[in-house]
């Protein structure tokens, strides 16, 4: 059985995303477990509710569920996880480019790029995002990833937003990057510091 806490996490955060308008096919979320993950699985965010929701056990995860299945594995460091399709997200992920740190809150939260897949099999997709919490999936949307739901529902929206100052800044002669080193610092900062005991208090009231 579901517990009411993740249940109400999962669906509260999908709404969101909905309300939002940052959805589209192939929209994905799930938050991690002791035994596994919920998920919402291909139900539409808007839709989403508690009895649609399923749990899926650690080494079960069929085909359609093999990305997240991974990603919980090999990375201990991600409780949640989101799946989405802004606009502006697939622009870049349909040219295959990178968003470099255009916005503070981007290197912070998201890091210093973001990378698209080479193509949106499993491990092009793993790959994209090693090292990070959030890539491009190639002909798709955007993967991102947190400590907590919140997380990684913040993560989508501050890539929505990074990708179309990158698209509207090229149109007029090209955006004004921030430096490498200070991109990693503000992203150093942000999960050692500032976020740390947020996304702990986060956590405890998303449950499990």
């Amino acid at each position: 059985m579901i517990d009411a806490k993740i249940a109400a996490t999962v669906c509260e955060y999908a709404k969101k995303a909905a309300d939002e308008r940052i959805c589209g096919n192939g929209d994905m979320i799930a938050i991690r477990t002791k035994d596994g993950f919920v998920t919402g699985g291909k139900c539409p965010f808007a839709e989403l509710t508690p009895d649609k929701l399923v749990e899926v056990k650690s080494g079960d995860a069929g085909a359609d569920y093999a990305l997240i299945s991974q990603l919980f594995a090999t990375r201990e460091d991600i409780n949640a996880v989101m799946i989405t399709h802004p606009a502006f997200v697939c622009a870049v992920a349909d040219a295959k480019a990178t968003i470099p740190a255009v916005v503070d809150d981007m290197a912070q939260i998201v890091g210093t790029t973001c990378k698209t897949s080479k193509d949106a099999s499993v491990d092009a997709v793993l790959k994209a995002i090693k090292g990070r919490n959030s890539c491009l999936i190639a002909g798709g949307g955007a993967l991102t990833s947190g400590r907590t739901m919140d997380e990684a529902y913040t993560c989508a929206l501050v890539l929505d937003k990074a990708a179309h100052v990158y698209i509207c800044g090229t149109m007029i002669g090209g955006c004004k990057i921030i430096n490498t080193i200070e991109a990693k610092l503000m992203r150093f900062v942000y999960k050692k510091k500032y976020s740390k005991t947020n996304q702990k208090n986060i956590s405890e009231r998303e449950g499990d």
